[in-house]
């Protein structure tokens, strides 16, 4: 009886070991399993970080380069504009001294027919200044003014660079037919012109 209770005994102990080694196995593999989706979670995480770290850096890299591009073609974009501006300020002080030219006669005409035309009234007031122009040398001038219009000699150049201006006897309707009118009115044309002139843009 006795023997009989240790074989019972023996095998319960070795049915617990056996049953104890296969748990100590299946936790192991779990805990292997784990690990090992542990590990590939980081590497996935770890590689999206990376990659998402390029990214940014690359965006930063192009930013950096767009705006040295950008600076470049700003300074080239104001230098052109200087070249250009000297260029309109040697026309302007060409203009300025019309008066000493032989073309003055035949300027002073167009401008005084375009500002009467403007104003359209038969008793125009018409208004002259040229840069250094003495009223002697203006008097070939009076011969060109319509019937019935009014003849003002100004002493300085009108809008400093000098020309006409003509209004109605009342002053309702003025035309200003100075050459610094006329660059205003034809500035973005005359500044394109110069730039596709010097830059052949």
């Amino acid at each position: 009886m006795s023997e009989s209770l240790d074989k019972l005994q023996n095998r319960i102990l070795s049915d617990a070991k056996l049953k104890a080694d296969e748990i100590v196995r299946d936790a192991g593999a779990k805990a292997d399993q784990v690990l090992s989706e542990a590990r590939q979670k980081a590497q996935k995480e770890a590689d999206e970080t990376t990659a998402k770290a390029k990214l940014e850096a690359e965006a930063i890299r192009r930013s950096i380069l767009s705006s040295k591009v950008r600076a470049n073609r700003l300074k080239i974009l104001e230098e052109k504009n200087r070249i250009v501006q000297e260029v309109v300020l040697t026309v302007e002080n060409r203009l300025a001294g019309i008066a000493g030219s032989s073309q003055f006669d035949e300027a002073a005409q167009r401008f005084i027919t375009e500002a009467v035309n403007a104003v359209d009234s038969d008793q125009p007031v018409i208004r002259l200044g040229f840069k250094d122009a003495a009223k002697k040398d203006l008097d070939g001038v009076s011969k060109m003014v319509p019937k019935g219009a009014k003849l003002v000699f100004e002493q300085d150049p009108i809008d400093g660079l000098g020309g006409v201006v003509a209004s109605d006897p009342e002053g309702r309707v003025i035309f200003s037919n100075s050459f610094r009118s006329r660059l205003e009115r034809f500035d973005s044309k005359l500044l394109t012109l110069i730039s596709a002139t010097i830059f052949g843009e």
